[in-house]
């Protein structure tokens, strides 16, 4: 009878120590099986031998309200220091040869802004409208990476041939500045 409950007990736990195995190798499948970051295909799919996209087009409030605003209040994120704060973070981008848009929602206001060499700020009664007509009409939508944590906008994008990134790691490439 002793024998025949200990043999009962090894193949429960055999069982069981299968069972571990199999959910293992299945969960690595999963794994090796999911979207690469940003891709709604699996990683073996995506060619990430791309190079760097040149184009750089930011969805302006919703990255100011990801990044500088770190979704505070928004009662100020509309003004002009808030508009020029983003400015400032985003010339100091990391890649000094991409061409930097920021694109804010509303009428265009009166901008002093005489300096060409830093990103170009635009003003469209849709940002949304504007970054994915910048998509469309790019003879190499691959090129262009939008900046958004708007997922609408961004898979819009993404079906379309461009890259997209998040405010977060849009602003993690952008230097901070050295105090002296």
């Amino acid at each position: 009878m002793r024998s025949e409950s200990t043999r009962s007990g090894v193949i429960e736990t055999l069982f069981v120590l299968a069972a571990f195995v199999a959910f293992g190798l299945g969960w690595a499948e999963f794994v090796a099986r999911a979207p690469a970051a940003g891709s709604p295909y699996p990683a073996q799919m995506v060619d990430d031998t791309r190079a760097e996209p040149s184009i750089w087009l930011l969805d302006g409030f919703n990255v100011l309200h990801a990044g500088p605003l770190g979704g505070r209040d928004r009662s100020e994120w509309w003004t002009a220091t808030r508009r020029d704060e983003l400015l400032e973070i985003a010339a100091r981008f990391d890649d000094r040869s991409a061409e930097v848009w920021v694109v804010f929602d509303g009428p265009r206001e009166a901008d002093p802004r005489d300096d060409t060499s830093g990103p170009h700020p635009v003003f469209a009664p849709s940002a949304d409208a504007w970054l994915l007509e910048r998509v469309r009409a790019a003879d190499d939508p691959g090129r262009i990476a939008i900046v958004t944590a708007d997922r609408k906008v961004a898979d819009r994008a993404r079906h379309r041939g461009a890259r997209v990134y998040s405010p977060r790691d849009f602003l993690s490439r952008c230097e901070t500045p050295t105090s002296s």
